[in-house]
C-alpha cells in the first residue's frame, strides 16, 4: 500500500559529499591516467567497459592443496623470493600479505624493481610499508586488518610500471628464525602468505612510474583519496549540479511487489538509500532499458553487505555501499539510456515500510557506459568435491565486487576463469585472505574497499575492487573452494553457502 509518492523533476539538489562538481566532470570527459592516484578519484569511470587485464600473483599450493603459502615463482640467488614478474606497461593495484611469526619476528625486506632490472625502486622492510607512516603508503589506502598479533597486511597504493616489475622478498634473519613446513611436494617452503592483484595495461599505454615522492598534482590527488576513504558512509560524489531527487514511503506486503522509482533517460542514478523497518525477506530489483527481467536482484541485506536476516547490528562503512545512521546505501553508479524501474519484493510473512531515496542526473550515457548488474548465488548445500559457482557470466563487461553473508569455511581457495581460460588468471589463497583478513573469519574491520564484521553470530563479508575491476570481453566463471584441510581433499564443507557478485556488462540481457 503506497502511501507517498513524490518525484521531484524540476528541483536540483546539491549531494553532500567530498568531490566537487568540477572535478567529477573533469573525470566524466577523460579519463585519469591508468595508475596514478587521480585514476582513483574518477569515479564516474566506475561503469565504463576496461580495456586492461587484470591477473593476480599469489602463493596458492601449485599442487592443488592445502598449502597456499611459501609457493613463489623462483627463488633466486642469495634466497631471494621472486612473487611477481610481468612486463609493462601495467600497474600494481593491491598487495596482501600474512605470516605467523616466531619469537623475534620474521623480518623481510620487499623490493620492487619496476622497468630498472638492477635497482628497485621500493626497498622496505615488509612490516614498516603497512603502518601508515611511509608515505605514499599512508592509511586508509594501506595498513593492518583483522588480528592484531598476526594481521593481514594490505595495499592499495597504485604502483605503475612502463617496462618491467618484479617483486622480491628477501629473509633478513637466519633460517631458524622463521617457520617451515612441507608443501604438497614435500619440499620445505616458508609460511608466508602473499596476494598481488595487478593490470597490464595495452600496449601503447603510457603511464608514469611509481615514485617515493608524488608530484604536487598526484600529492593533492592522494589527499583526497585518503579523504574519501576516511570519509565512508557519505555520498563521495560531491556537489554534482543538475541532481535531482525521488523519495517514496511505501508499505509492503507479503508476496507484493512495488515500484520505487521509474524514470526515462538518459541519465544515471548515484544514490540509493532505503530505510527497512523489518528487511527479512524484501528484494531489491533494478530493470533497465525495459528488460523484462531484473539486472540487479538480491535480498536487500546481502546487497547492501548485511545479513538477510533482520536489521544490521553494527554499521557497515564501505565507501560504495553500506548501513549508516539507520538507513541502507549504494553510491555505485547506474547509467541508464531509455528507462530504469527500481522496485521492492516481498518473500516475507509479515509487512514492511519502506522510505527509499533515490539522487539521479539527466545526462548524457556513453557507448562505453555498461550497464550495473548483480548475480545472487544461493547453496544449501554446495556440491561435494568440487568448488561452487559465484558466477558464471558471459558476454562482454567487468566484476567489481563480492559480498559473502554466508563465507562458510575460511579455506575456501577464489579462481576466476576470463574469457574461457583453462588456466584461472586470479588464483587465491583462502576466504579471508580474498577479503584482505588473515587467520580466520572472527577478526573484523569495516573499511573503504574491504571489511568483515559480525551480524547475527555470523560473518559478512565485502570488497569492492573498484576502480580497477576484472574486464571481460566474452565470459567469467567464478568458482570457490568450500573447505580444505591438511588431512581431506577440498569441498567437502556442507553448510550453507551464499553471497552476492555486483559486476557492470555491455548489454541488457
Amino acid at each position: 500500500m503506497r502511501f507517498r509518492f513524490e518525484l521531484i523533476a524540476a528541483a536540483v539538489y546539491p549531494i553532500a559529499g567530498l568531490l566537487s562538481t568540477a572535478a567529477i566532470a573533469a573525470a566524466s570527459r577523460q579519463a585519469a591516467p591508468p595508475g596514478s592516484f587521480a585514476e582513483m578519484l574518477d569515479l564516474r569511470s566506475v561503469c565504463r567497459l576496461k580495456p586492461w587485464r587484470t591477473l593476480q600473483a599469489s602463493g596458492y599450493d601449485r599442487g592443488g592443496g592445502y598449502f597456499d603459502s611459501g609457493n613463489f615463482l623462483r627463488i633466486e640467488s642469495n634466497n631471494h623470493y621472486v612473487l611477481m614478474e610481468a612486463d609493462g606497461p601495467g600497474c600494481i593495484d593491491r598487495m596482501w600479505f600474512t605470516y605467523k611469526s616466531q619469537i623475534g619476528g620474521e623480518p623481510y625486506d620487499l623490493l620492487i624493481f619496476l622497468d630498472d632490472r638492477s635497482r628497485p625502486v621500493i626497498e622496505v622492510d615488509l612490516d614498516e610499508i603497512f603502518t601508515g607512516s611511509h608515505h605514499p603508503f599512508i592509511t586508509p589506502l594501506a595498513g593492518l586488518c583483522g588480528d592484531s598479533k598476526y594481521p593481514g597486511r594490505y595495499s592499495y597504493v597504485p604502483i605503475a610500471f612502463q617496462e618491467f616489475c618484479k617483486v622480491v622478498l628477501v629473509p633478513m634473519a637466519p633460517k631458524e628464525q622463521y617457520k617451515y613446513r612441507l608443501n604438497s611436494f614435500g619440499r620445505q617452503i616458508p609460511h608466508i602468505y602473499y596476494q598481488i592483484t595487478y593490470r597490464k595495461f595495452q600496449p601503447d599505454t603510457s603511464v608514469k612510474r611509481f615514485a617515493w615522492d608524488p608530484s604536487q598534482s598526484e600529492s593533492e590527488a592522494l589527499a583526497k583519496v585518503r579523504s574519501l576513504w576516511s570519509n565512508c558512509g557519505r555520498s563521495p560524489w560531491g556537489d554534482i549540479a543538475q541532481v535531482r531527487q525521488s523519495t517514496v514511503k511505501t508499505v509492503l506486503n507479503p508476496g507484493a511487489r512495488d515500484s520505487l522509482f521509474e524514470l526515462d533517460g538518459p541519465a544515471v542514478i548515484y544514490e540509493i538509500q532505503l530505510r527497512v523497518d523489518k528487511p527479512e525477506g524484501i528484494w531489491v530489483e533494478m530493470l533497465w532499458d525495459g528488460s523484462k527481467n531484473p539486472q540487479v536482484s538480491a535480498p536487500i541485506g546481502p546487497f547492501f553487505a548485511c545479513a538477510d536476516s533482520g536489521r544490521p547490528s553494527q554499521d557497515v562503512a564501505g565507501l560504495w555501499t553500506g548501513f549508516a545512521d539507520g538507513a541502507y546505501y549504494c553510491y555505485l553508479p547506474m547509467p541508464f539510456r531509455r528507462k530504469a524501474k527500481i522496485a521492492v519484493r516481498s518473500e516475507a510473512k509479515t509487512s514492511a515500510s519502506i522510505e527509499a531515496k533515490i539522487r539521479y542526473r539527466l545526462e548524457e550515457v556513453l557507448n562505453s557506459d555498461a550497464v550495473f548488474c548483480t548475480h545472487r548465488y544461493d547453496y544449501p548445500s554446495p556440491p561435494l568435491g568440487r568448488d561452487y559457482c559465484v558466477a558464471d557470466l558471459k558476454g562482454a563487461g567487468q566484476f567489481v565486487g563480492l559480498v559473502m553473508d554466508r563465507p562458510g569455511h575460511m579455506e575456501g581457495d577464489d579462481s576466476f576463469f576470463i574469457d574461457g581460460e583453462k588456466q584461472p588468471s586470479i588464483h587465491g589463497t583462502g576466504t579471508e585472505d580474498y577479503f584482505n583478513f588473515a587467520w580466520g573469519l572472527s577478526h573484523t574491520g569495516t573499511l573503504a574497499l574491504h571489511g568483515i564484521t559480525i551480524q547475527g553470530n555470523s560473518p559478512i563479508c565485502y570488497r569492492m575492487d573498484i576502480p580497477w575491476a576484472v574486464p571481460f570481453r566474452d565470459s567469467l566463471l567464478i568458482t570457490w573452494e568450500h573447505g580444505h584441510n591438511a588431512n581431506e581433499v577440498p569441498n567437502l564443507d556442507t553448510k550453507r553457502y551464499s553471497g552476492v557478485a555486483f559486476y557492470y556488462r555491455s548489454d541488457y540481457n
